[in-house]
């Protein structure tokens, strides 16, 4: 947090006069503001002081948005701090990209100061509730291969930095091989009226990740079978990526676990 208590927002967008604005905004709600016009100058304003949370801009000269989100969310030092992309980029497309970059949140303009404090409160909560809980995580959620579920991964992913000594290679691995299952059971729904066939548990703890898949509704234990087989695509590729020490198939559920390690143990 700033030294005077008030959170620290650095705000990366091109536009000057919009750029003042969101730093008069954040200003008027308590908030101190950082001010950057480009990727490079806030790379710079980061080396010398560490904000809170981050309002990104997309479309920016040189590094663009997602470039920044990418290598921001692929360091331990900068994964926690919260980014809110603020774009004029609506399409649902653009979305899914911004969370496969890693963000946390992802506002469209024009919005309201109202509105855009609200997200970057509740942004801020959710980072301060992790740090809290030293990376434990507990959640389940529908697979139908939507935003929310990108953006539960992407928590877990910042979890997962917190708490092990896991590379971003491996974690990469498991956020994209949970897009891929999340990917296929929305595309099943859509094929077989509408249910989400599978249901996901995510649990983390200092000693293990369990990932449960668990049958949601008829034809479920059929899509496990397909894509949650030992030797299916996704815990195959978790395997190699050594994400995947175990998997436990169960007829309508299967069960996958790694056991962990604090960063700096082996």
């Amino acid at each position: 947090m700033a030294t005077d208590s008030r959170p620290r927002v650095l705000i990366v967008e091109d536009e000057p006069d919009l750029n003042n604005l969101l730093a008069d905004v954040l200003s008027a709600y308590d908030f101190t503001p950082m001010q950057a016009l480009d990727g490079q100058q806030a790379l710079r304003l980061m080396a010398e002081h560490t904000p809170d949370a981050i309002l990104l801009d997309l479309m920016l000269p040189g590094l663009s948005g997602f470039e920044i989100c990418r290598q921001l969310k692929s360091s331990r030092a900068t994964r926690a701090i919260p980014i809110l992309i603020l774009t004029a980029l609506d399409r649902q497309a653009n979305r899914r990209s911004g969370f496969d970059a890693g963000a946390d949140d992802y506002l469209t303009k024009p919005f309201t100061p109202d509105g855009l404090i609200e997200r970057l409160r509740a942004s801020l909560d959710r980072a301060r509730h992790a740090a809290e809980t030293c990376g434990r995580l507990a959640e389940t959620l529908e697979l139908t291969a939507s935003l929310d579920e990108l953006k539960a991964f992407n928590t877990l992913a910042t979890c997962l930095y917190c708490s092990t000594d896991f590379g971003p290679d491996r974690i990469e691995a498991l956020r994209q091989g949970l897009a891929r299952v999340a990917d296929a059971a929305g595309l099943w729904a859509a094929r077989h009226g509408g249910a989400p066939p599978v249901r996901l548990t995510m649990d983390l703890d200092a000693d293990r990740l369990r990932l449960t898949f668990a049958a949601a509704s008829a034809g479920g234990e059929a899509f496990l079978a397909e894509y949650l087989d030992a030797d299916a695509a996704v815990p195959a590729m978790l395997t190699d990526a050594g994400i995947l020490d175990r998997i436990l198939p169960a007829g309508d559920r299967v069960v996958i676990e790694k056991r962990l390690h604090p960063p700096g143990e082996g």
